[in-house]
């Protein structure tokens, strides 16, 4: 008999267990959504600060308008591939960019920007980058600071253009430096001819075809030249390679007359 009452009280015993932890689940649950919506209702759950670093040519703010990021949104819902394709979709100017946050609602906007491989001077002396693809960058006009790239002055085939920025940033560095000037001067047999004034003195023609790869002679062609005692002149790096003076003007005779 009194192994027949034990059962009951075990089978009531099971069910306020079964009970208390299902009641404790309910309160977990409960205070967990509490806390979810506190989050989300309080400041620390959105878009506090946002930076941008790596910018040079590009304002922050420019920056950070494109990237459709605004104070206190949710800092949870930032899409890091949706903020760098906006930004990168937007401005040309910018190769790619690295989206990090930081707890709590900290962005930090890590922008690359595209090489840039020469100036482009318009009509009116105005100047524009151009990109390692052969973007002009109009909305970013050169300032009147210092030039360090060289200035395309002429250029006639706009399609030709990305071609030769290619080839531009293909160029050695040091023999990029160089360049002062270039000038697109297309002849009837070659519709890819450049002129290129150096700032060592020396006048380069060479094509936009295998462009990089022909100056990379440059270097030692000039070496040989200054130990023959020839400081200037043309240089053709084409096909073939060959050296002229600059053409000597003819001194103006003086008149002189004498008096009767």
């Amino acid at each position: 008999m009194a192994n027949i009452e034990k059962i009951p009280r075990l089978r009531q015993e099971n069910r306020k267990k079964k009970t208390n932890r299902q009641l404790l689940i309910l309160m977990l649950l409960f205070f967990t959504v509490l806390l979810v919506v506190l989050f989300f209702q309080s400041s620390i759950s959105r878009v506090q600060d946002i930076s941008v670093t790596g910018a040079k040519l590009v304002p922050s703010e420019e920056v950070i308008k494109h990237s459709q990021l605004t104070f206190d949104m949710q800092y949870l819902f930032v899409n890091k591939q949706n903020v760098e394709h906006s930004i990168i979709a937007a401005l040309p100017a910018i190769e790619s960019v690295d989206v990090r946050k930081k707890f709590p609602g900290k962005v930090e906007l890590v922008v690359t920007e595209r090489p840039r491989v020469a100036l482009l001077m318009n009509s009116q002396g105005a100047m524009y980058p151009i990109t390692d693809k052969g973007g002009v960058l109009k909305q970013y006009p050169s300032g009147d600071g210092a030039v360090d790239k060289p200035i395309i002055r002429r250029w006639g085939t706009e399609q030709l253009l990305p071609r030769f920025a290619g080839e531009l940033d293909k160029l050695d560095p040091g023999i990029r430096q160089q360049i002062s000037e270039i000038r697109h001067e297309p002849t009837k047999n070659n519709p890819e001819n450049l002129v290129l004034f150096m700032k060592d003195g020396f006048e380069v023609h060479t094509t936009i075809q295998n462009f990089a790869d022909n100056m990379a002679w440059y270097p030692s062609f000039v070496q040989s030249l200054k130990q023959e005692g020839k400081t200037e002149g043309i240089i053709n790096l084409s096909e073939v390679k060959w050296f002229a003076p600059y053409k000597q003007q003819p001194a103006n005779n003086e008149k002189q007359s004498k008096s009767p």
